[in-house]
């Protein structure tokens, strides 16, 4: 962990979500450097277009880290693969701006944006997981369904804390400070689904 700006407590640390969690980051990715990491970039590339190709497959449009269904639209492919991409700007730009606005950081915002669709990385697995079971026709059965709700949740739990961890190895934040933003958005985020699909 030695380039992150952050201290995690040997208290904190040896929690058992919290090793998971940090088996679970890639953290020689993730981390500020003078050059371009191109492997990074190319890995967020194809993040981003999985995303977008599997948004269109299971007829879902992201919002942040969320997805939901527009009825009048959800089989509208090419709609739902430039939303997910146009979701990705949109979310870093905010995050750009909190970051610049009420915390004054401005600093690595290039080599933030090269690997920012890595936090993406375990809503596509979900994508992909949720798709295999609407191919096998069997998402309808009760079981499979509360499975695939489960999933979607551990998999944003993953997602918020390499966001969390991205902030702060970027931006130079306290943790705490990180894991303020990423909770915020993300309730914000569920809020706005929760209200376009009452």
């Amino acid at each position: 962990m030695g380039s992150l700006s952050f201290d995690i407590s040997k208290k904190d640390f040896n929690s058992f979500l919290l090793k998971g969690l940090m088996h679970l980051t890639p953290k020689r990715i993730l981390v500020a450097k003078n050059k371009p990491n191109l492997l990074a970039i190319i890995f967020s590339l194809m993040i981003l277009i999985l995303g977008g190709i599997f948004c269109a497959l299971n007829g879902l449009y992201p919002f942040f880290l969320l997805f939901g269904t527009i009825p009048e639209i959800q089989y509208a492919p090419l709609f739902n693969f430039f939303f997910f991409i146009i979701n990705f700007f949109v979310f870093f730009c905010i995050i750009e701006a909190i970051c610049r606005i009420f915390y004054k950081k401005k600093g690595s915002s290039k080599e933030f944006l090269n690997t920012f669709a890595i936090i993406f990385l375990p809503s596509v697995l979900y994508l992909l997981i949720h798709y295999f079971f609407l191919a096998l026709m069997i998402i309808e059965f009760t079981f499979i369904r509360i499975f695939d709700n489960i999933i979607m949740i551990i998999f944003q739990v993953w997602s918020l804390w390499l966001l969390t961890y991205s902030i702060t190895s970027y931006k130079r934040l306290k943790i705490e400070n990180s894991l303020i933003i990423s909770l915020l958005l993300h309730y914000g985020g569920f809020s706005i689904i929760l209200i376009l699909s009452i």
